[in-house]
């Protein structure tokens, strides 16, 4: 048998190498799969800014990794992405001449969301827009309510710097995330849920009245009128609270 080259026999060894390395089992990943959370775009005001990067930065604390949503035109593309993901966020607003398209996009997601059986979450604008869809109603605060109650300073007009207690449904999944039936919350708004809508449930209330927090009654749908994704390095249980809503226990059950 003639003997093989330096060359021919690298070669081989080369070949006999890979065999071996082919035939090995590869184990399979078993590290949880990350979840997703989307963050429904809005607008490109500074406020929105500023609430969108609260949002995802309470959201990646939570575990999840956010990603935003944008308002494009192909809507087959906002579905496929709808399906990927684990839950919904909608996050504060101001009023203005995009206000009614924003709703239009946000309740096209929510409905999406729903319909996956996806979790959905609200803050401020995002609350109220929750309300909307179920057909409830939404008017200005009247500072005249009494007693009276600063929803927004103009002093500090900061979500982080406007503070009031809240009174909390006793057994509802707020008063268990809390811990407590009466919790001291931030806001900076000028609009409220006026007429709860059809299976929204009201799970807390400011003192003079004004709703602060939602939930239905069988989907898993959670609003928040005040900002716990503001505060939540401030205090965990504001983060609590918003990890419950996007691991919501109704979460499958879909829109009829």
């Amino acid at each position: 048998m003639k003997k093989l080259s330096v060359f021919a026999a690298a070669a081989l060894s080369v070949v006999v190498l890979g065999c071996a390395t082919s035939s090995k089992t590869v184990a399979p990943d078993v590290s949880p799969r990350l979840k997703i959370v989307a963050i429904a775009e809005a607008c490109t005001t500074n406020r929105y800014v500023m609430s969108g990067r609260n949002a995802s930065n309470a959201i990646a604390a939570a575990g999840y990794l956010p990603i935003i949503l944008s308002d494009i035109s192909d809507t087959n593309l906002l579905a496929q992405a709808m399906d990927r993901v684990d839950a919904l966020v909608l996050t504060g607003s101001v009023k203005g001449d995009a206000y009614r398209h924003r709703i239009a996009f946000e309740h096209m997601l929510i409905r999406m969301a729903l319909e996956r059986g996806k979790p959905v979450l609200g803050f401020c604008h995002g609350h109220q827009c929750i309300n909307l869809f179920f057909g409830g109603t939404v008017t200005p605060l009247d500072p005249k309510r009494t007693p009276p109650l600063v929803h927004r300073s103009k002093e500090a007009p900061s979500v982080r710097h406007c503070f009031h207690m809240i009174d909390i449904k006793p057994g509802s999944r707020l008063a268990e995330g809390y811990g407590a039936t009466r919790y001291k919350v931030n806001s900076s708004h000028g609009y409220r849920v006026e007429q709860p809508g059809k299976g929204i449930v009201v799970t807390a209330r400011a003192e003079d009245g004004t709703v602060e927090a939602i939930e239905h009654e069988s989907l898993p749908v959670t609003g928040f009128q005040f900002h716990p994704e503001a505060i939540f390095d401030l205090d965990e249980r504001h983060l609590r609270v918003i990890k419950d809503a996007l691991e919501h226990p109704a979460a499958g059950r879909k829109l009829p």
